[in-house]
């Protein structure tokens, strides 16, 4: 393990997606359901494979009218023949939406009126990028993995908004083992790493903070601001919760499923939610005791997605047996507070904000030409 420093970090990510580790170990370019995609590259560590665009676009996000939609914001349509990967909302209320292509992986920047401010672009020369999140100072965390026999090489970089690179910590896969899922940052900036045989907590510029053994798999998808992370076992149904120190705080066996069909989210107050796409919905209070649970036919739909903000509140979105996907917000007790849907979009993406406003991303299918015309619509309170 190596690093590049750049000491001036500007110092997350509280909800992700069990899927999004088969896609990286496996090297695939397909996603998934809340997956992120992984067709993007850089050509290796080096600042001059990003840059952020300069000067703000005129495209202004519209009201979503012809997607059926009600109580939007603002509806931003993306770049045709290109899609939405990731999406997140960061300090500022700006939405960060990823755009994969061939050319450069994209982090958008629309502003709280969906217009685009600004973009983050990682070359894509035939390696693979994928999403990490955004810390407390709405840095960007990406992973870029160099093609070849087994993965050689990895970085984890960490990007300023204005698209510099704050720092990279580079992995080689004979040494260092090689890559389960993405990095995750978290509120404090701090940054996990989860490699086949070891987990790596980098501090907010990059430095170590401690390395553990790994001996069970462990793949840590969410941060909170104490430091709580919260993980699954590989192809298991145990859920764990490390401290800030990497140390254990509980580990729960639940649901039916193993791994590949559920996402997870923890709150402030290290509340863990978990879902399993085709099952259940299940809230853990921070000592591990089941809070509530809620079956796909109470819910009314298979959970394909969730999102949950530090007071937790909680978004879930998937298809109910009739009509577009929609999304249901709950309160930290499990009660219904409201549902969002548009009526044309096919919605795949979901991200709730701190005042527990959401924002989803999908696409809608164009007839006429056979194609799927991808947009971010951010709903009202």
């Amino acid at each position: 393990m190596g690093g590049l420093f750049a000491c001036d970090p500007q110092g997350g990510g509280t909800t992700a997606t069990a899927g999004e580790t088969a896609a990286s170990t496996a090297g695939e370019t397909e996603p998934s359901t809340g997956e992120a995609s992984t067709d993007g590259a850089t050509d290796g560590p080096t600042t001059g494979s990003s840059e952020a665009s300069t000067g703000a676009p005129t495209t202004s996000g519209g009201a979503g009218e012809e997607l059926g939609c009600a109580d939007v914001r603002w509806a931003y349509d993306v770049a045709k023949f290109h899609e939405v990967g990731d999406l997140a909302v960061d300090s500022r209320g700006h939405v960060r939406a990823t755009v994969p292509g061939a050319e450069a992986f994209r982090v958008l920047d629309l502003d709280e009126n969906g217009v685009e401010v600004g973009a983050l672009e990682v070359a894509s020369a035939g390696n693979s990028v994928r999403w990490g999140g955004i810390d407390g100072e709405d840095n960007v965390v990406l992973q870029v993995q160099e093609n070849g026999p087994q993965w050689p090489r990895d970085w984890v970089r960490k990007y300023a908004l204005d698209g510099s690179l704050l720092w990279e910590v580079e992995f080689a896969s004979a040494s260092d083992g090689f890559v389960i899922g993405t990095p995750v940052p978290g509120p404090d900036c701090s940054v996990l790493v989860t490699r086949s045989a070891s987990l790596h907590k980098l501090d907010a510029d990059g430095s170590v903070v401690w390395e553990q053994p790994n001996p069970d798999f462990m793949q840590p998808f969410v941060v909170n601001a104490a430091g709580v992370s919260v993980g699954s076992l590989v192809s298991t149904k145990w859920v764990r919760t490390l401290g800030p120190d990497g140390a254990l705080l509980w580990e729960v066996e639940w649901g039916q499923e193993a791994f590949d069909d559920r996402t997870f989210a923890v709150d402030g107050a290290g509340g863990v939610v978990v879902g399993e796409q085709h099952h259940a919905l299940a809230r853990f209070a921070s000592d591990g005791t089941l809070a509530w649970e809620k079956s796909r036919t109470e819910l009314g739909r298979p959970i394909d997605a969730i999102a949950m903000n530090e007071a937790g509140e909680l978004a879930v979105l998937g298809r109910p047996d009739e009509g577009p996907p929609e999304v249901l917000r709950l309160g930290p007790d499990g009660a219904e507070v409201g549902r969002r849907a548009c009526a044309q979009l096919t919605s795949q993406k979901v991200a709730i904000d701190a005042a527990g406003r959401v924002t989803v991303a999908g696409y809608e299918f164009i007839s006429e030409n056979g194609q799927f015309d991808w947009w971010v619509v951010a709903f009202a309170e």
